[in-house]
């Protein structure tokens, strides 16, 4: 149909690669990739000396960011690393690292069995982002951290199984920790690394820094760069990425505090999408007082019942 002054109305911007039945563009944003530097590793050091190996520097990309609400047939962790699922919580006051071990760890163990098949949920720790308190990406137990604006997934090929390992040696900072038995049988299986992301605010949608999850399919791992994190007392890595034109990105907007986002950082499974790179962003034209975000993420081990 054509407007009041007879031209034919504007297409809505789309995205969505061959195949699928494409979305709209729910906002565009410049996310943070990262690009390595001559003579330097990708990398930081958190709470230990800078010893110049490392360097990490950004470049800022305009992206088109889809409404993943609108995916068909919905997104599912085994067919894009990431899917949005409706699961209130009991819990209370999220200030309260106790309660949040005691009551939420068990529902979201329930939550990550039903959306990954897992045999076994192991939990193993939970960070409280408050992007108005904190610019911290590292927090310590019991303190809020800041927004991770820098795209990335958790792990790496060489620490997703290293994770496993170290919850038997040395164990998590909320206290879990596995026995060297517990820790060969999980490598015995196929497993996944999961993360769930809640906005843990009553009465307001998240409006500030959400999160986007990039479509696996439209990642080429030429494009991976390892990112090393130097810590006092040990190393980790995870992978970066580079831009590419080809990425398609997606967020659920306004998501309230009963819905969770299940995404996989590492999976274990070479015949499905294995990272969900990910990131917080700041959408261009939102406004200046929206009200900052506040949420919760949880890691863990998925370990997937033994093949018949």
């Amino acid at each position: 149909m054509a407007d009041a002054n007879g031209a034919p109305p504007a297409k809505k911007a789309r995205i969505g690669h061959s195949g699928d039945s494409a979305v709209s563009i729910a906002c565009k944003a410049n996310l943070h990739y990262s690009v390595e530097v001559p003579g330097k590793r990708v990398g930081r050091y958190i709470g230990s000396e800078d010893t110049g190996e490392l360097k990490d520097e950004h470049e800022l990309q305009e992206c088109a960011i889809g409404n993943a609400r609108e995916l068909e047939p919905p997104a599912t962790v085994d067919s894009r690393c990431f899917e949005l699922r409706d699961h209130p919580t009991a819990v209370k006051n999220f200030k309260d690292d106790e309660e949040i071990k005691a009551v939420y760890y068990p529902e979201m163990e329930e939550l990550i069995k039903a959306s990954t098949g897992a045999e076994k949920v192991i939990i193993f720790d939970h960070t409280v982002r408050d992007v108005g308190e904190s610019k911290s990406l590292n927090p310590t137990m019991g303190a809020a951290g800041g927004a991770v604006v820098r795209v990335h997934t958790d792990y790496s090929d060489a620490s997703g199984p290293k994770r496993v390992h170290t919850l038997a040696t040395s164990g998590g900072y909320t206290g879990v920790k596995l026995s060297e038995e517990m820790a060969k049988d999980i490598l015995a299986h196929d497993f996944c690394i999961t993360n769930v992301w809640r906005n843990i605010k009553d009465d307001e949608a998240v409006q500030s820094k959400p999160l986007a999850v990039l479509d696996p399919a439209t990642v080429d791992k030429e494009d991976f760069i390892t990112y090393e994190m130097h810590f006092a007392d040990r190393k980790g890595e995870n992978y970066a990425l580079k831009h590419n034109k080809k990425h398609e990105w997606y967020f659920y907007p306004l998501m309230e505090k009963d819905e969770c986002l299940v995404f996989k950082t590492w999976e274990s499974r070479t015949d499905r999408p294995r990272y969900c790179f990910h990131t917080a962003f700041d959408m261009m034209g939102a406004p200046e007082d929206a009200p900052s975000r506040r949420s919760i993420e949880i890691r863990s081990v998925a370990i997937m019942p033994k093949a018949k």
